[in-house]
């Protein structure tokens, strides 16, 4: 196929995911200024939903190249490669021999980067692999399943210089990054408190509607805790320049009992059916605190076993006003009505981040409101670059294993339990990142 043949097939493809040709062409700035350069070549390993529709940010992307691809299905693999071909590209290698088969994927010798968005366990493995061989690694959440896990990660990475960025989307939220970029200006003055949750009705993701047990059921008949923190904490990580400049020091962390699984397997199955009478050990709400160096605290909820609304909560508060994202509204002391709240619309055009500026209307095309467009170009510009990751591998460490640590505190009676220090005295010395555009 020639270049037009090649150029029109990506544009054709472009419009199959959502973008339209208008759009790209509206929005060619960040589309050239992203491709300049090197191209970049990612592997993907785990194309269920999730990964999918990473790749297609990716394939919407100048400049890069998918070029394997990596699942334990073999049918996913392939309509994985059905997608990168579809955008223009040369079918890429496909992997797809068993749960480990990852590690030969690593070694292709033309990749730089390296994706995962494998069922949770499998999540350092990748990533170790990927930095051992060479590679970036990215990998959505969480990015361990323990202590242990944490400190390799970070040994490996610093051993091997290779950055593992974890792939919160939830920083790259507009309303997350907007508060971020105010934090910066001070416009909430010295901060004293977060409150922060991951407040979803996710059940299904548990059991199917086939009264089916899915993988990360497994995992809440086996622990308690939060089971999964880094949607919540990273958005208030960031806004209070965890491990550059504070860190986090201690959480005590308690679970109310469990009754919303057992619930929904007898709505889903009938009162009868085994599902219904499972022992699963997570609370149907977990409530952790934490405490930073600097004293300030954040409560932190994980509450995903009952039906209820999408609540992230998203408050943060200091000596000049507050924020709430569950009002989505600012009261600053002096610029509000005493006592009253003002629309979070009243500041955007002052206080929204710059590439929600600059390149909003494309990345909402996306999903998760745009953050994940915005997250996946922030890690091929650093890969494209030879860059740090902006979520890096101790930001990884330190909020994924506040799996393991709540659960330890929820397990010896809410006692408080030590935060690891990954960065081993760095964080006193490292700068926030900066309010850049991409």
């Amino acid at each position: 196929m020639n270049k037009e043949g090649l150029i029109n097939k990506r544009r054709q493809f472009i419009k199959t995911i959502g973008l339209g040709t208008g759009a790209l062409l509206a929005n060619r700035g960040l589309a050239f200024s992203s491709g300049s350069g090197r191209t970049v070549r990612l592997g993907f390993v785990g194309v269920g939903a999730r990964g999918i529709s990473m790749l297609k940010i990716a394939l919407s992307l100048e400049g890069v190249e998918v070029a394997a691809i990596c699942d334990i299905l073999e049918d996913r693999v392939s309509r994985a490669q059905d997608f990168v071909e579809a955008a223009g590209q040369p079918r890429p290698q496909g992997y797809s021999r068993g749960p480990e088969d990852y590690k030969r994927l690593v070694e292709q010798s033309n990749l730089d980067a390296v994706y995962t968005a494998t069922p949770w366990h499998l999540h350092a493995p990748v990533m170790l692999a990927a930095m051992k061989a060479g590679k970036y690694g990215g990998t959505e959440m969480p990015a361990c399943s323990g202590i242990d896990e944490a400190w390799e990660l970070v040994e490996t990475s610093e051993k091997t210089g290779m950055p593992c960025m974890l792939m919160e989307n939830y920083c790259y939220m507009q309303n997350v990054q907007m508060i971020l970029n105010m934090a910066h200006q001070d416009v909430f003055g010295d901060l004293s408190h977060c409150e922060v949750g991951y407040q979803h009705d996710t059940r299904y993701v548990s059991i199917n509607a086939k009264g089916e047990l899915l993988w990360r059921a497994e995992d809440k008949l086996a622990h308690n805790g939060n089971r999964y923190p880094t949607h919540a904490i990273g958005p208030a990580a960031q806004w209070l320049d965890i491990n550059r400049g504070d860190r986090f020091e201690y959480l005590v962390s308690m679970s109310s009992r469990q009754v919303g699984m057992n619930h929904y397997a007898k709505r889903i199955s009938g009162p009868d059916h085994p599902n219904a009478r499972l022992d699963f050990q997570l609370g149907d709400v977990n409530t952790t605190l934490i405490k930073t160096n600097k004293g300030i605290t954040v409560t932190l909820y994980y509450d995903c076993q009952t039906p209820r609304p999408v609540d992230f909560i998203w408050r943060i508060q200091g000596t000049k006003g507050i924020y709430s994202g569950t009002l989505n509204k600012i009261h600053l002391e002096d610029r509000s009505r005493p006592h009253q709240w003002e629309e979070t619309s009243a500041y955007v055009q002052e206080y929204d981040h710059p590439n929600w500026k600059k390149e909003g209307e494309l990345a909402k095309s996306h999903g998760h409101g745009g953050s994940d467009y915005f997250c996946m170009l922030d890690f091929v510009q650093a890969v494209r670059n030879r860059t740090e990751v902006p979520i890096d591998v101790y930001d990884a460490a330190t909020w994924s294993v506040i799996t393991a640590l709540t659960e330890s505190s929820v397990n010896h009676k809410s006692q408080a339990v030590d935060f690891p220090d990954f960065t081993r005295g760095k964080w006193k010395s490292r700068i926030p990142h900066p309010i850049k555009t991409i």
